[in-house]
């Protein structure tokens, strides 16, 4: 169960921006851009195993490539600041950004060291209401073969005008929002490190080699 839970709590954290391949994907439609999101990665990973065992640091690059376009890291990085976002000035918010969506990828690539397609599938629920909506919630579980529960899912995903691309900024994994335990977790760090030591720690942990033998759990990506 420790590797399914893992999975679940870093999947589309509150994540990064980046250029939206839009001819690819149907960014105008959340419920079929995750269902698209979801399906390329899953048949990349599987398609590219070879590669991936003979070198993990690889799934970095799938991450950065095929997930990372369409969430939202930007605005992630400033909600888990929160109002301490305001006291820093150009030249920190800038670097808590880049170093935050290179803490991401490192920690989408080590979740998904513990994936395997054989096992896990992700099933999305009907579509809904979204020409109209800012804000959208696209539910779906996890089911992992074996017999366990499936794990409730809730996306978050927002777009930031009426024509922009929708992009995923939340998981809520059995009503645990990750961007709030991610804000809670920084806030914390800021009152004992200050934002140069909080950058250092993102630092550290998008350093971390990535394994294929490591057996994760969710406290393995916040201590």
């Amino acid at each position: 169960m420790k590797a399914v839970v893992t999975w679940v709590f870093a999947l589309l954290l509150t994540l990064s921006a980046g250029s939206v391949h839009s001819n690819e994907l149907d960014t105008e439609n959340p419920f079929r851009m995750l269902e698209q999101i979801a399906e390329r990665i899953t048949t990349r990973i599987a398609s590219e195993r070879t590669r991936i065992e003979s070198n993990p640091q690889y799934l970095r690059t799938i991450m950065e490539e095929e997930l990372l376009p369409y969430s939202d890291y930007q605005f992630a990085a400033r909600s888990v600041m929160a109002r301490n976002w305001q006291r820093l000035n150009e030249a920190q918010q800038t670097e808590f950004v880049e170093v935050f969506r290179e803490y991401l990828i490192t920690t989408y690539a080590r979740v998904f060291t513990q994936f395997d397609e054989s096992k896990h599938k992700l099933n999305f629920a009907r579509g809904g209401d979204y020409e109209n909506q800012r804000r959208v919630v696209v539910r779906a579980q996890l089911i992992e073969e074996g017999g366990r529960p499936p794990i409730r899912l809730d996306f978050h995903l927002q777009r930031r005008n009426p024509t922009a691309p929708w992009m995923a900024f939340d998981l809520v994994a059995e009503g645990v929002s990750m961007l709030n335990t991610q804000q809670a977790e920084m806030q914390s760090s800021l009152r004992q490190n200050g934002i140069d030591g909080t950058i250092q720690l993102l630092r550290d942990r998008a350093n971390v080699e990535i394994r294929l033998d490591e057996d994760l759990d969710v406290s393995d990506f916040t201590n």
